[in-house]
């Protein structure tokens, strides 16, 4: 099968698309159907989508509900899942290579988001978190803000509750994984290295706070119209 190279149009961001590419620099290519693609900014992502940078290459995607991806250089992650039911939004993203870092914004009751690996599932709820990929398919999760719940991939593994300022790595094959704190030194060095993403995360916690508060204002008004109707009806 042969793979070619193009760029991607420009999309309007909203809830029907599951993400774009909101920041890049280098080289980022998606796989999508079978083709490589060149992304530009605000390329439109979907589920089966596959997002890789190369060397000295970055990006940041950001999801419809406003969490944020960051993808280091030689990374790679895939939408698994993107679904809307009555019980709440599912969001899965498979990361297969490199290292990611995840700002999920605070969830409704109900929502769901997990990062998958070879080896191991995370589950968030308002969170900044990284996560490395080794060679050998080991995953690595560290907590900088919140908690994470993870565990293995295999059968019958009980999950295990990461506090803020805590790590773990999970092997491969392995049905436990391994706890410690992260160090000062981690702590610190990663408030610098990721100060500017920390930003925007906030500013994406900021925008979605302001949406929830809109909508949730629009359906008292709704409420308040429908009781006025209803109310009419029977002068």
């Amino acid at each position: 099968m042969n793979i070619f190279l193009s760029a991607l149009t420009l999309f309007f961001f909203n809830a029907e698309i599951p993400a774009k590419i909101s920041y890049m620099v280098g080289t980022v290519h998606i796989e999508r159907g079978g083709k490589l693609y060149s992304a530009v900014l605000n390329t439109p992502l979907y589920v089966d989508d596959i997002i890789t940078t190369k060397d000295e290459s970055e990006c940041e995607v950001q999801f419809s509900n406003y969490s944020l991806i960051h993808l280091e250089p030689n990374s790679s992650i895939k939408i698994e899942r993107k679904e809307e039911t009555e019980k709440g939004i599912f969001h899965r993203i498979f990361a297969s290579l490199g290292e990611i870092v995840a700002k999920v914004t605070k969830l409704n009751k109900g929502d769901e988001y997990e990062v998958r690996t070879e080896a191991a599932q995370a589950f968030i709820r308002g969170t900044t978190f990284k996560t490395r990929i080794e060679e050998d398919g080991s995953s690595s999760f560290s907590v900088f803000e919140g908690k994470v719940a993870v565990k293995s991939v295999l059968e019958g593994a009980k999950e295990v509750l990461l506090d803020e300022h805590f790590k773990s790595k999970i092997k491969k094959g392995e049905p436990a994984p391994f706890i410690d704190k992260l160090s000062e030194l981690e702590i610190v060095t990663f408030a610098e290295e990721f100060k500017e993403f920390i930003k925007r995360g906030k500013i994406l916690d900021e925008l979605r706070k302001k949406f929830e508060e809109e909508k949730e204002k629009k359906k008292k008004e709704l409420l308040e119209e429908g009781k006025k109707k209803i109310k009419g009806l029977f002068k």
